[in-house]
């Protein structure tokens, strides 16, 4: 049973080395901050700037954190003359993100997504010079998003993910400095 043993020993070893590899690569993480562009698949198409952080304490090295803002075009809505309306739309991600290895990572966070609509009503003043007065009806929802960044060559990075609410894919291409 002893030689048994033994024979495991060398198999286990060489089974763990690998992995401790990786994992002092993994402890080795260097901080860096991702300029991203975005776009997400909305209706009108949103495009927007996120800002990811890789954490710079030596002991969370493979954590990071991300903020972005994604706004659409102003899309006008037909009604009847004279009557005017119009529609935007933005959203708000933010969340955390961890890094597998220096080229790749996961991220997850919440979604505020608005959606608003400006509306005349039809009516407007009888005297010179008078315009129109403009409503607006705002809608914010919350939502969630998971996606994946990787490193292409020293600095070029993508991304690609998802958004609960919005139903909508989210690609991402930046630089890391």
């Amino acid at each position: 049973m002893t030689r048994f043993y033994l024979l495991m020993l060398p198999a286990f070893l060489g089974g763990c080395l690998p992995n401790v590899a990786a994992s002092a690569e993994h402890d080795r993480l260097k901080p860096e901050i991702a300029l991203l562009v975005d776009y997400v698949d909305t209706t009108t198409g949103m495009w927007g700037l996120t800002i990811a952080p890789r954490h710079f304490d030596p002991e969370y090295s493979d954590w990071g954190y991300y903020i972005g803002y994604s706004k659409g075009d102003e899309t006008k809505i037909e009604v009847p003359k004279p009557a005017e309306s119009y529609l935007k739309e933005y959203m708000w991600r933010f969340g955390v993100s961890y890094s597998f290895s220096q080229d790749f990572s996961l991220y997850g966070g919440a979604t505020a997504y608005t959606y608003e609509t400006n509306y005349t009503n039809n009516i407007s003043p009888r005297n010179v010079g008078g315009q129109p007065t403009w409503e607006r009806s705002r809608d914010r929802n919350w939502g969630a998003e998971l996606g994946l960044r990787y490193d292409l060559s020293k600095g070029i990075i993508i991304g690609a993910g998802y958004d609960t609410y919005t139903q909508a894919a989210i690609f991402s291409i930046g630089f890391s400095m």
